[in-house]
């Protein structure tokens, strides 16, 4: 059941009608019915996989918390700190083999789910160079949604080992958050604490509530079915075909699927996040406008933010504070390399998240080759960071203007035109080919006379869509300076329904209905 289809608005609908008729005690009930009931209806071959994880994870972290709680008894009674001490390590130890067991089964089911075929591949080419027998590609399901709620998962029992909360007792509750219809199949990675907060005494109707959410839908709904679905036909006409045209064409091609992955993936998060708000559950932010960034880093710090701050609190802290990383940062401080000491502590993370973060998309060389693309971007802007700086002074540039704020929005959005081509392409293998293609075979002449009518769009479908761009454009640099939502509630009532029948006509009649075009899943989703 795709979030932008009807029967998916439809069942929200429902879902939320019982959420409030049937009030505040029976919610969570109405919420995990509506859960199970969306799993069964998108393949119920899914519901066991999300059924481990929740299981596993729910016990380990009982688990956790009852060492915790036993440990915790025992230091009042303890004599003296050494005796404190030894209890608490010996706490930590236990509390960590119930940490290892839940990964065992949540990251462990995500890799044999998501990346053994992908290893066998590897494996079997191997083995072809040396004539050894090749091993035998399995049938594996791909469970909807697993790579989304494992790491929801990992970071409830991280926090229940780290004590930043308790271990939840009410299995429900957990349930409820593990398995939320509206987050569980693209995000954002929310937090157990957060959600539990908002959910656990039930939540109180509010019509204004109800309709910012169902405002937040519409326009979901318009840049998935209006923006990203009708650019994504130009993409996949020249990038399923790239050597049939020249190479500007491939250009374009990947600077309008940077515009369409955006509205594709930002357009979910605003369907699910604005259903979520009709139940009154706020989800986390995961966009706000990443392509007016000014930087790489600040593009992503706007970018799928929910997942960059997973990344940041259960990867790139720890790895900063291993062991490894002190001991080399200490080598490096005791040869007088302060400025490498540094820079080593800062980056090493960087690169170990971008690895993991590579991955974590897609089993793929490709991924593996973004996820390094925007390491080499990260690191390299610590490293010559320094050097910037005296550039801009030695040729006296002022930075603190619109020209150069738009320079270096241009900037980051080419370099993340140019990270897409490794996201978007078939294989590695096949993105380079692509990168070759563009720089070999891009002509003045091809630039001067290129013609979007030439790929056998009509003229009126395009200008159809060139107009929707420029929609969501002047949207977003609207919403950088206001709260659009609040400020349309505050307008009369005549104007505010003018908009939001405009809205709807603008998805009826241009997106699902449109000539020629049919929607189709959302880009992440497939990933």
């Amino acid at each position: 059941m795709s979030y932008q289809s009807f029967s998916f608005i439809a069942f929200s609908a429902i879902a939320l009608l019982l959420y409030y008729v049937l009030g505040r005690k029976m919610q969570l009930w109405v919420l995990a019915a509506a859960n199970v009931c969306f799993y069964l209806i998108s393949g119920p071959k899914y519901l066991p996989f999300l059924l481990v994880t929740l299981v596993a994870t729910y016990v380990c972290g009982l688990i956790i918390g009852s060492i915790y709680k036993k440990t915790d008894a025992k230091l009042a009674e303890a004599k003296d700190s050494a005796e404190k001490k030894l209890l608490r390590k010996k706490a930590k130890s236990k509390a960590k083999v119930a940490l290892l067991v839940s990964f065992l089964f949540a990251i462990g089911l995500l890799v044999v789910c998501k990346y053994t075929n992908f290893i066998v591949a590897n494996i079997n080419t191997i083995f072809a160079k040396y004539g050894i027998e090749q091993l035998t590609m399995f049938k594996i399901i791909l469970p909807l949604g697993i790579s989304f709620y494992t790491f929801m998962a990992i970071s409830y029992v991280l926090d229940v080992y780290w004590k930043r909360y308790k271990a939840e007792k009410n299995f429900l509750l957990y349930a409820v958050f593990l398995s939320y219809f509206p987050h569980v199949v693209q995000g954002p990675i929310d937090r157990f604490n957060e959600f539990k907060e908002q959910v656990k005494d039930g939540v109180k109707f509010n019509y204004d509530t109800v309709a910012s959410g169902a405002q937040l839908v519409i326009w979901g709904l318009f840049k998935k079915l209006v923006v990203a679905d009708r650019l994504g036909m130009f993409v996949d006409k020249v990038v399923g075909n790239w050597a049939e045209y020249d190479g500007f064409a491939t250009i374009m091609a990947f600077i309008v699927y940077s515009i369409q992955i955006y509205a594709d993936f930002s357009g979910c998060i605003d369907i699910v996040t604005g259903v979520s708000e009709a139940f009154g559950i706020n989800l986390r932010k995961n966009f706000t406008h990443p392509y007016f960034s000014r930087t790489m880093a600040e593009f992503w710090r706007r970018w799928h933010i929910s997942l960059q701050e997973w990344f940041k609190d259960y990867v790139y802290f720890p790895v900063s504070a291993s062991s490894f990383v002190k001991s080399i940062k200490k080598k490096l401080s005791a040869k007088k390399l302060s400025r490498a000491s540094e820079l080593f502590a800062a980056c090493f993370p960087i690169l170990v998240v971008w690895l993991i973060t590579g991955i974590w998309h897609g089993a793929s060389w490709r991924f593996v080759a973004w996820g390094l693309f925007h390491a080499t971007l990260l690191i390299g802007g610590r490293i010559l960071e320094p050097v910037f700086e005296k550039l801009t002074k030695l040729f006296r540039i002022n930075t603190d203007n619109f020209g150069w704020y738009c320079i270096q929005m241009a900037r980051t959005f080419i370099l993340c035109c140019i990270g897409r081509v490794f996201f978007r392409a078939p294989s590695f293998m096949e993105s380079l080919r692509m990168f070759k293609h563009m720089f070999t075979q891009t002509t003045i002449k091809s630039m001067a006379l290129f013609d979007f009518t030439k790929f056998e769009f009509a003229v009126k479908e395009v200008e159809l869509t060139v107009i929707a761009v420029l929609v969501l454009l002047v949207a977003d640099i609207i919403q950088e300076k206001m709260p659009v939502r609040k400020t349309l509630a505050k307008q009369n009532l005549l104007f505010r329904w003018a908009i939001i029948i405009a809205g709807i006509l603008a998805v009826l009649i241009f997106g699902m209905y449109g000539p020629g075009f049919d929607a189709s899943s959302f880009i992440y989703e497939q990933s």
